[in-house]
């Protein structure tokens, strides 16, 4: 049976996918199944679901990322076309999928491609990913940023380049895992979504804001939906956790003002509006939100506590998780917390100063200096109220702390009820049965919210199991991933996925 796609005229834009293809043939063809003998963090030792070819979903995952790094997508300025056509060339290679490539403007686009199931009888999943990734300083990397660079550290193979985290490493193994899925679709029962979106890091709403206002009608029938965000977190040489992103605080810029009379250096004056900044702007940087929890933080640290080793941090997330807790409880449980920065960032909205301006020569006091804000607010809080708290805080004359922007309303927590998250955490625990399941609030941003808010739960997981050394090479310098973490990626999301479409 045919399916719609877009058509396309041959560019040297194509030109290139066409010869990214001719090096993933060779490296599908070359790549050597098993990565390590060894038992490592990435060696599931239980046995693969019934049709699942472990080696192939290695290699393919690896091979295509090979490729995605080496299409430069840095953004600005984007030129996700190009990542676009790959993904339409992969599936026009699979059998009864429809493919769209979406194009916006100056070399950008978003993707869709749907799976259809044989007989389908419930709402479609949706898996998506984005296609830009950050800038680079090159000379701060130790291979080049994009190609992808495999690298012996140790007793670990490391794939270098930028993307191989966020967000190409999720992308090539949701491919991966379609491949082999699409195999089995007279079994699905619902057909499967695939979304690569553009500008996600930033830039003209030319990304997942375009998807749901001009092209919604392709994914609204979505049930749920799996996207970037959460993680899967290795310590101590094993998946300890698997944090799956229900939901996500809202990013708000604030700026604060301050002015005065400026003056010539010679002669000092008591009014300076750069101290008065920075009087205010250090107190504000000192002052922490009141705590608030909600469904999902709570069950966020009654989970955690099961893996914590320091005896003062699990009993604090046992008492600020414990039904009925006082604000005295909470508080003071709270305070033992907030001594690790993530702790402290899930529990509170909070602020990092950002940006600092102010001057124009040495010799000059000026008459105005800003700074701002990145303020990450919890669903529940109220941004309006947090800025009235930066003025109070602040207690300077000359500085005034506005927002920049309008408020927005928090998207809905996506439940833990639904089939997705399920069949998400049956995934974990059929592959690593001592690890634990942890519902996740991110502090972060993803294309989530603009789903939730129009209805879809959206379950966030960056796939690739990561030890915390390289989880924070994201948006940093010589960004890289396990090679052998492609594979389990694979793997999890093939599991996922096919026990939420499975008859």
């Amino acid at each position: 049976m045919p399916f719609a796609h877009v058509t396309r005229a041959r560019t040297p834009g194509a030109r290139v996918v066409s010869a990214t293809l001719a090096t993933l043939t060779i490296a599908l063809a070359t790549l050597a199944a098993p990565v390590h003998a060894q038992s490592t963090p990435w060696t599931v030792t239980t046995p693969a679901p019934a049709g699942f070819d472990r080696a192939l979903a290695q290699r393919a995952s690896q091979a295509h990322l090979t490729a995605l790094i080496g299409l430069n997508t840095q953004n600005p300025p984007g030129n996700e076309l190009l990542t676009a056509r790959y993904f339409d060339s992969v599936f026009a290679a699979v059998p009864g999928v429809e493919r769209h490539v979406l194009p916006v403007a100056n070399g950008r686009a978003n993707f869709v491609a749907r799976l259809k199931a044989t007989n389908p009888t419930k709402r479609p999943v949706l898996v998506m990913g984005h296609m830009d990734v950050v800038g680079v300083d090159s000379t701060k990397w130790k291979t080049n940023p994009f190609a992808a660079t495999i690298v012996q550290e140790g007793d670990v193979s490391y794939l270098y380049g930028r993307g191989a985290i966020d967000d190409k490493g999720m992308l090539s193994t949701a491919v991966a895992a379609l491949q082999q899925l699409a195999l089995k679709r007279d079994q699905l029962d619902r057909d499967v979504i695939f979304m690569a979106t553009a500008a996600e890091e930033g830039g003209p709403e030319v990304g997942i804001d375009e998807m749901v206002s001009t092209h919604f009608a392709l994914i609204k029938d979505a049930e749920f939906a799996l996207n970037e965000g959460g993680r899967v977190r290795v310590s101590d040489g094993m998946v300890k956790s698997v944090n799956i992103q229900t939901t996500e605080k809202v990013s708000y810029n604030v700026v604060a003002k301050a002015t005065g009379q400026s003056g010539h250096a010679s002669v000092p004056l008591a009014g300076n509006v750069l101290a008065a900044l920075a009087r205010a702007v250090s107190r504000v940087h000192e002052w922490k939100a009141p705590v608030m929890l909600n469904e999902t933080t709570r069950l966020y640290f009654a989970r955690l506590a099961r893996i914590e080793q320091d005896p003062a941090m699990k009993a604090a997330m046992l008492r600020v998780s414990v039904p009925g807790a006082s604000a005295v409880q909470i508080n003071a449980a709270a305070k033992v917390l907030s001594r690790e920065p993530l702790h402290n960032a899930v529990l509170r909205t909070g602020q990092s100063l950002t940006l600092l301006n102010g001057g124009i020569r040495s010799n000059v006091i000026p008459s105005e200096g800003s700074a701002t804000f990145n303020v990450r607010v919890l669903p529940t809080d109220d941004i309006t109220r947090t800025v009235a708290q930066f003025n109070r805080v602040g207690g300077e004359s000359q500085v005034v702390f506005t927002l920049d922007g309008t408020p927005r309303t928090s998207p809905p927590v996506s439940p833990v009820s639904t089939a997705l998250y399920q069949a998400m955490e049956q995934a974990a625990t059929a592959m690593v049965p001592t690890t634990t399941v942890i519902p996740f609030m991110s502090t972060g941003a993803t294309d989530g919210a603009a789903l939730r808010a129009k209805g879809i739960p959206t379950y966030g997981i960056l796939p690739m199991p990561l030890p915390m050394v390289d989880e924070l090479r994201m948006h940093g310098d010589n960004e890289r991933v396990p090679v052998a973490a492609l594979g389990w990626a694979a793997e999890f999301l093939y599991r996922t996925l096919e026990r939420v479409t499975a008859r």
